[in-house]
């Protein structure tokens, strides 16, 4: 039945204004209203159970049991059990975390995905395919780290020590222990390439040597003309399809017992030997004479000539067995004037004139 119920108010000085019971109900908690009137609090109290409904509490706790909705992050709660399937709805695996169930009540063990295939002193990566943890080829047993050729450490900053086999790529710049000079020696004096910036040159020389490099050849070999400054020695056959010329040459030492000159020529023409004299280019010659068609001489002959005029001319002696050779005689060829002519029938002597 409707009754007042009495509000104790702790504190100095706590008194009520202007009480009122004329809109207060039946187990509804009252507060101090505008101008000190009790009003209703929107909290009632039926003995067993606060239903706070769309109230509001700030600053203080409850003890006991309660239903409805909560705000808050729950941080103060002891002793919560979820019903029906809310907490598992709220639980569930990401990347990385093995698929898993929770049934609310008995507590599980939540693995890293992929852990069961995981072994000893392996180095794990992600298998964005699979969607877990994977060994891979690197493995850290405590002194040594090891891999496939294929594995690459890009934008790394910090520092590998070790042993390590393999192909590497950059510069080198970073690393210690390792050959960065190309030491080479000639046949005189020695030199340094440092490799990472210099560039080795293998150098021809003019008209004796000359080089070319393309990709990862340096090809070495003679120019088409070649000058050979100094001495030249052969110690086999030496054969000239072209040209010979031969200068300044002492003690000629000629193997053949027949020495062709005006090799190549179709046309009569003169020819010979020039012995230099005094002047450079200029001495005694003995040639042919094509137009006279026989050996002569001549002096103060200028060797780079084509012609030249005799001085004198060199005379033939023939043998035959005839005792007239104006009848049964020589060739025409030989009938030139100072040739002689001896008949080994009678021993006569017979003179060209």
């Amino acid at each position: 039945m409707a009754n007042w119920k009495k509000v104790i108010v702790s504190g100095s000085a706590a008194h009520l204004l202007n009480v009122t019971a004329s809109n207060l109900t039946d187990n509804e908690l009252v507060i101090a209203g505008p101008g000190g009137a009790l009003e209703n609090s929107g909290l009632t109290y039926n003995g067993t159970l606060l239903n706070l409904g769309s109230a509001q509490v700030q600053g203080g706790q409850f003890s006991g049991s309660f239903s409805g909705s909560f705000q808050g992050d729950g941080t103060g709660l002891t002793g919560i059990v979820a019903t029906g399937t809310s907490l598992q709805n709220a639980i569930s695996g990401g990347l990385g975390i093995s698929d898993f169930v929770y049934n609310n009540t008995t507590p599980i063990e939540v693995s890293v995905s992929g852990a069961v295939d995981l072994t000893d002193n392996a180095i794990t990566k992600w298998d964005t395919g699979d969607g877990k943890f994977q060994t891979s080829s690197l493995t850290d047993n405590g002194t040594v780290v090891s891999g496939v050729s294929s594995i690459q450490l890009t934008g790394a900053s910090s520092n590998l020590s070790g042993s390590f086999s393999g192909s590497f790529q950059g510069d080198g710049s970073g690393l210690t222990g390792i050959a960065s000079n190309l030491n080479f020696a000639g046949g005189t004096g020695t030199g340094t390439v440092a490799l990472q910036s210099q560039t080795f040159t293998v150098a021809g020389t003019t008209n004796e040597v000359e080089t070319s490099a393309a990709g990862t050849t340096i090809t070495i070999g003679l120019p088409d003309d070649v000058i050979i400054g100094r001495d030249l020695t052969v110690t086999r056959n030496l054969t000239v399809f072209g040209t010979a010329s031969f200068q300044n040459t002492e003690n000629l030492l000629v193997a053949d017992r027949f020495v062709l000159l005006a090799s190549g020529s179709t046309t009569d023409g003169p020819g010979g030997i020039v012995v230099q004299q005094t002047t450079q280019n200029i001495g005694e010659l003995f040639g042919w004479d094509s137009v006279a068609d026989r050996w002569a001489v001549t002096g103060s002959f200028v060797a780079n000539q084509s012609a030249f005029t005799p001085d004198a001319f060199m005379a033939a002696a023939i043998n035959l067995s005839s005792t007239n050779p104006n009848t049964t005689g020589p060739d025409v060829r030989y009938n030139k004037k100072g040739n002689i002519y001896v008949s080994t029938a009678n021993e006569d002597i017979w003179i060209y004139s």
